[in-house]
């Protein structure tokens, strides 16, 4: 029997994804590729590992009892890339970030570029999403992250914290009388999330009850809010540094007590002896504990 690890973990992908075309998605294979591996792997097990239906891939019951070592030789062969890569001599190479919207936006393009001329053989990748990557299957080598990881087998760093307001347009406040008290942003544009009830959360423990029908403006998009604020259609939250650098945006009700964010850089345990890993944690922690410098935009 000639089993192919690539297509073992192929079959992991599969069954942690669901389905061909977003195990390939994962994988970065076509989906083709994906269903070559599975009828190859199948064919040196001499069984079935899938059921295949419109309801997508079902698992047969000799498939199910392997899902659990495909797990762990997975996993093992992550560790080993991760091991060996630390022991690389030359400093080159792929460094893959995570970032949620607003830092991978804003932030990251303004002060990455020092480390770039410093470090020109070392080529960065950015995953921009607010969905939180898995570093324990290297969906990235670094993540900065606005909580704090976890994970146990994660190495974490808390950077900062980033303090938090309320902010409009001098446009908005033109039309608007500014807000003195909490109540009175019932009579306001407010600006906030669409599903994500996060900030609602939030405007409940600083002892406002509202409902997703008081926001006059809802995306989950941390991006067009910010720029909902900037362009005047209400008052919405703003990381305070951020809000300072751009022209005619005003705090309101600037007494409120809003818990900052925490700021963390997080890497997998396996990968903090990497040198090109170590240079790009050691220059970020250094250069985020003023993150707004250079995020002008």
């Amino acid at each position: 029997m000639n089993v192919s690890l690539d297509h073992i973990r192929t079959f992991h992908a599969v069954v942690e994804h669901g389905s061909l075309l977003a195990a390939s998605g994962h994988l970065g294979l076509t989906q083709p590729t994906v269903g070559r591996h599975i009828d190859l792997l199948e064919g040196a097990l001499g069984f079935r590992l899938f059921v295949r239906g419109r309801g997508g891939m079902r698992l047969t019951g000799k498939g199910a009892d392997l899902v659990a070592t495909a797990r762990d030789l997975v996993s093992d062969a992550v560790a080993f890339e991760r091991l060996a890569g630390g022991m690389e001599e030359k400093i080159e190479g792929v460094v893959r970030l995570s970032a949620n919207q607003i830092i991978g936006t804003f932030l990251l393009p303004g002060i990455l570029g020092d480390f770039m001329r410093d470090y020109p053989e070392i080529e960065v990748e950015t995953d921009v999403s607010n969905e939180a990557t898995n570093l324990l299957q290297r969906d990235a080598d670094i993540a900065i992250r606005m909580f704090r990881p976890r994970q146990g087998d994660l190495v974490a760093r808390k950077i900062t914290e980033l303090p938090i307001g309320l902010f409009a347009h001098r446009d908005y406040l033109s039309r608007c009388t500014a807000p003195t008290e909490l109540s009175d942003l019932r009579q306001h544009s407010l600006i906030g999330s669409d599903r994500d009830a996060s900030l609602i959360d939030a405007y409940r423990a600083a002892g406002l009850a509202l409902v997703p029908g008081d926001f006059a403006f809802r995306c989950d998009n941390d991006l067009a809010g910010i720029n909902a604020v900037r362009a005047g259609i209400g008052i919405g939250p703003l990381h305070r540094g951020m809000a300072a650098l751009w022209p005619g945006i005003v705090q309101v009700l600037s007494d409120l007590p809003i818990p900052p964010v925490e700021l963390w850089l997080a890497c997998h345990s396996d990968v903090r002896h990497n040198k090109r890993i170590r240079l790009m944690m050691d220059f970020l922690s250094e250069r985020l504990r003023s993150p707004y410098a250079g995020c002008l935009s």
